[in-house]
């Protein structure tokens, strides 16, 4: 209750606890019957709604979002063996921050057990701007019962629990040497690479996140990649690399003539072969990680 002493800044932080546990009751997706106060309209310290069906491709960063609701699915699959894939993005809210959450309502289909569809909500963290760094804590079916709910934190800036070679900074581009250790690398086949779309998601995510002006799938449509190389610690079977929880993947490729990078200086020319480094982690808990980079190129011939 406002009091007559209560003064406006009182009032505010108020107002705002009352308008996060709104939200944390809806773990951040459903915000339709969540009143924001008039004091926090315009300020950086609320979520903002987008319905992407009824203003389509009216939204920012389109196809990096897209790519996040993407890579929410792809976590689902790994957990579950499932095949799903997007149908359309229908709504999602973000922070009013560089580096953002995205609580994300998707329509997604799997054409062996739910060809007509199911509606899905994925929960994406940013931790840097300008490069593909994020983590996937939520990626679930909408009418999925939710046993253990962790506290609501508007943007979490942690990310899986890792060891070993997959802890710190991303590793250079392995030597020639270093890929005839055929216990720790894997030369991808072309004939794995259709039935592994990840591995294209996981370039265009880095490129995107490095390059937000990317809106349409044209500029994305002259991709090739050249070659791909799974790093995991563990010996396995090829297949088995390929879905290793944790793995460096690093590709190859042509296709990409200009980025608008932040920080970063890529020669222009399509026909440079350039190379992409992504780092796969996902723990326990389902905690899914990507971190990536892209390196610079080379004239291919």
């Amino acid at each position: 209750m406002e009091t007559a002493e209560e003064t406006a800044e009182e009032k505010y932080f108020r107002l705002q606890r009352a308008y996060w546990l709104q939200v944390a009751e809806t773990e951040g997706f459903d915000l339709e019957h969540v009143v924001v106060p008039p004091s926090m309209i315009g300020r950086i310290n609320g979520l903002i709604a987008y319905d992407c069906e009824r203003y389509v491709d009216h939204y920012p960063h389109r196809m990096l979002v897209k790519h996040y609701a993407n890579v929410g699915l792809h976590r689902y699959n790994m957990l579950k063996r499932t095949n799903f894939h997007l149908g359309s993005l229908k709504k999602f809210n973000m922070l009013q921050n560089f580096v953002s959450s995205y609580y994300m309502t998707l329509l997604a289909h799997d054409l062996r057990s739910c060809p007509s569809g199911k509606d899905f909500q994925v929960r994406v963290d940013e931790r840097t701007y300008g490069s593909l760094d994020l983590t996937v804590s939520v990626a679930r079916p909408k009418d999925e019962l939710v046993t253990t709910k962790m506290p609501f934190i508007p943007h979490f800036h942690g990310g899986a629990s890792a060891s070993g070679i997959f802890i710190g900074d991303l590793p250079d581009w392995p030597s020639d040497d270093d890929l005839k250790d055929q216990n720790r690398f894997y030369l991808v086949k072309e004939a794995d690479m259709q039935y592994n779309n990840w591995i294209l998601m996981y370039l265009e995510l880095v490129i995107c996140a490095a390059d937000r002006s990317i809106n349409r799938y044209s500029r994305l449509s002259g991709l090739n990649i050249v070659e791909v190389v799974i790093e995991t610690t563990d010996v396995l079977p090829p297949k088995r690399r390929l879905k290793a929880k944790c793995a460096n993947v690093y590709i190859s490729f042509t296709g990409i003539s200009e980025l608008h990078a932040p920080q970063q200086v890529f020669p222009s020319g399509v026909n440079l072969k350039r190379q992409a480094i992504v780092r796969r982690v996902m723990d326990d808990t389902g905690y899914f990680t990507l971190v990536g980079k892209l390196c610079g190129g080379e004239k291919k011939e």
